[in-house]
């Protein structure tokens, strides 16, 4: 049995998202899926719908009880069949997914006011909002966001160089 669950939330107003924010609109798609490939493909299918309807410019797919890479390249396959304006990236054992934000501008003033640049490389950037525990990784051009909750140092940490090993090349 595999179970997927998608998490999206943003505050459109603020063009932030709070840990409260998160956890209050925390959306579960949950199903039992065999392990054969239509099962997969059908779980895809239902989490990228459920991220496309929902409000959020944001998305996580997670808990996922099989390989994050294969199901990471079903997710991009996905992406590229629909031509959706929609990046994804592979963090650990989660998938994240940002829509384009039409107020991109804003939201990058805003990250700006809060947090600190903690990285720039290339098209990437990395910002933290110490306050709320929230990495922001930006892809400048694409004008993409990633908040990302951390809880340690070192965690946060990790995350920073995951994202530096894994998307300053972008």
């Amino acid at each position: 049995m595999i179970i997927g669950t998608f998490a999206g939330d943003s505050d459109k107003q603020s063009g932030s998202m709070t840990p409260q924010k998160i956890s209050s609109l925390r959306k579960r798609v949950e199903g039992e899926f065999s392990e054969e490939e239509t099962g997969i493909t059908k779980l895809i299918d239902t989490l990228m719908r459920s991220f496309l309807r929902a409000d959020s410019d944001y998305g996580a797919i997670a808990d996922i009880k099989t390989d994050i890479n294969h199901i990471y390249g079903l997710v991009k396959n996905y992406i590229s069949e629909e031509r959706l304006d929609v990046y994804a990236l592979k963090l650990e054992d989660r998938i994240l997914m940002s829509k384009t934000n039409v107020g991109f501008d804003e939201l990058y003033e805003v990250i700006r006011e809060r947090s600190n640049l903690k990285e720039k490389s290339g098209m990437v950037e990395i910002w933290d909002d110490q306050e709320n525990k929230i990495l922001h990784f930006l892809i400048i051009p694409l004008r993409k966001h990633f908040p990302i909750e951390y809880s340690t140092e070192a965690e946060k940490e990790k995350i920073i160089n995951t994202l530096l090993k894994e998307y300053a090349d972008i």
